[in-house]
């Protein structure tokens, strides 16, 4: 029995003794203590009659201490008790062979003179000299270790102020445009404050474009987009390339948000964002043909109707047939977004959803017009104006600017699963911003068909002009008159004079002339 044991009782004995000294003791009195101890209660008549059963009164037996030994061959055989008792007889024995193979030469040396002990007695040392964490860490490796770890909790932020953003490749096969199927890369940012999934993009591998889209999300106030968008005091990221891009320390330092890189291996210190992808993957991704991590057959084939075997998904990409396309995965993982924000309950956030919590605080928000925010937050690709405007992602793009620029190279910039605009950028400046054909308003479609007849006048007048000026310029050499040119006329010939004066004139300055040959004259020909 433990020593805390041993005090509970000998102070139980020492109170019912003091009762009996003043003649208060009763039966009621020790079922009570027995009650409290988990005794019976002639054991504790026992220990008032002195019968030598208190276990206060006896030696407590010491416990087997752990040897250096003891602890390396724990490590070494990977935390089995087993084959660290066999290992330990085998050499207490003199065989030295356990399991068929000869005991290392450094846990024999550790081993030499200690004392027999059996399994039991090295299992229950082993428990009470070793942390679960540390007994995990050498069955099962890091994992176990934190999972018996105790994390010290973030104090609570306001909303706003602080993201969590990271990268993770959902277990789960989507089929795409083309090529074979893959397991695509998502893009999160949790509010820290209220645990809102405020921003999220979707692709087939990250890359930096990714990073931008989500930010623009969970920057904007766009109630059609999203609920939440405020600009973040400090976002806390991974070691993840795409978030040391280029493109998104500019937009975070052009924000003045501080990034706060987190050490490697560390997925514990962005707890909520690394709960939020647990969550998706539970309640969304689980249910949904092509999970990746459901039950498998004896062959290592997935139950049900998508099967991820290289030479399935050779067939799925030939002929379509397979796991779900990646535009339909998007529209479920949006509508599971809107759920998660604003229906389901969450227990850190005392039973409200993250919206509600968003709403209820009152903290302020630092907020950015999204005309502020067009160039820094969105992927950019390049694409050829043609005679059906900007053709992107199946779409028709237009905008009056574009007229009169067919076959003309644009930088492309916009937010994916959002068709609604792009931007369009040419030479590094904003152009216009276009929308697709089906997607036009009336206003729109007047304006861009005013932009039409005014691009078509402004060409008619210039054509035109340019017609006139060259009628000016060959109007001299088409006449019948002579060609006169300034060089070749006196500078001063006199209102008056005659046209046979300027006919003689023009011959005696002559064209020849010009090359320095002189005309020669009746007498120089005598």
């Amino acid at each position: 029995m433990g020593r805390a044991e041993a005090e509970k009782r000998r102070a139980a004995v020492a109170r019912l003794e003091q009762l009996r000294a003043d003649g208060d003791l009763s039966a009621a009195h020790v079922r009570l203590v027995a009650d409290g101890l988990g005794v019976s209660a002639r054991t504790v008549w026992r220990w008032l009659a002195g019968g030598g059963d208190d276990p206060a009164e006896r030696q407590v037996r010491p416990r087997y201490a752990l040897t250096e030994a003891d602890r390396e061959a724990y490590a070494f055989y990977r935390g089995n008790v087993s084959a660290v008792h066999r290992a330990r007889a085998a050499v207490l024995d003199g065989t030295g062979t356990t399991a068929g193979a000869p005991v290392p030469g450094f846990l024999a040396e550790g081993w030499k003179g200690a004392r027999a002990v059996d399994r039991r007695t090295l299992a229950r040392a082993f428990e009470a000299e070793m942390t679960p964490a540390e007994r995990e860490a050498w069955k099962t490796g890091e994992a176990g270790r934190r999972a018996k770890s105790v994390y010290l909790r973030r104090p609570e932020e306001i909303r706003g102020r602080v993201w969590e953003m990271d990268h993770k490749q959902l277990p789960v096969l989507v089929s795409r445009p083309k090529g074979k199927p893959v397991c695509p890369w998502m893009t999160t940012i949790v509010d820290d404050g209220t645990r809102a999934l405020v921003g999220w993009a979707l692709a087939v591998t990250p890359h930096t474009g990714t990073v931008l889209t989500a930010m623009r999300m969970a920057l904007l106030h766009d109630p059609e987009v999203s609920p939440f968008g405020a600009v973040p005091a400090k976002v806390r990221i991974d070691r993840g390339l795409e978030f040391a891009a280029g493109p998104v320390r500019d937009v975070l330092a052009a924000l003045a948000v501080v990034p706060h890189r987190l050490p490697a291996y560390q997925p514990h210190r962005k707890g909520k964002v690394e709960r939020v992808n647990l969550t998706i993957e539970q309640t969304l991704i689980s249910h949904l043909p092509g999970f990746t991590g459901g039950p498998r057959d004896a062959a290592g084939r997935l139950y049900g109707p998508v099967d991820d075997s290289p030479a399935a998904l050779r067939i799925a990409e030939h002929t379509g047939i397979g796991p779900m396309r990646i535009d339909d995965f998007v529209k479920r993982l949006a509508d599971w977004v809107a759920w998660y924000n604003t229906e389901r309950p969450h227990r850190a956030l005392h039973g409200l959803t993250p919206l509600a919590a968003w709403e209820e605080d009152e903290a302020p928000l630092a907020r950015i017009p999204a005309d502020k925010l067009r160039h820094l937050l969105l992927a950019s690709t390049e694409r050829i104006i043609g005679k059906d405007g900007i053709r992107f992602q199946g779409l028709d793009y237009v905008a009056p600017e574009i007229q009169g620029r067919g076959g003309q190279s644009v930088e492309v910039r916009y937010m994916p699963h959002d068709d609604r605009t792009v931007e369009v950028y040419l030479a590094g400046r904003h152009l216009c911003t276009a929308t697709p054909t089906g997607q036009l308003t009336a206003e729109q479609t007047e304006a861009f068909r005013q932009q039409q007849r005014e691009e078509a006048e402004r060409l008619g007048r210039e054509r035109r002009r340019a017609s006139r000026r060259a009628r000016r310029e060959l109007a001299p050499m088409t006449g019948t008159s002579p060609a006169t040119e300034s060089r070749l006329v006196p500078a001063k010939t006199g209102r008056s004079a005659s046209r046979q004066a300027l006919d003689a004139a023009l011959r005696a300055r002559a064209s020849t002339s010009l090359l320095g040959i002189k005309p020669i004259t009746k007498n120089e020909e005598s």
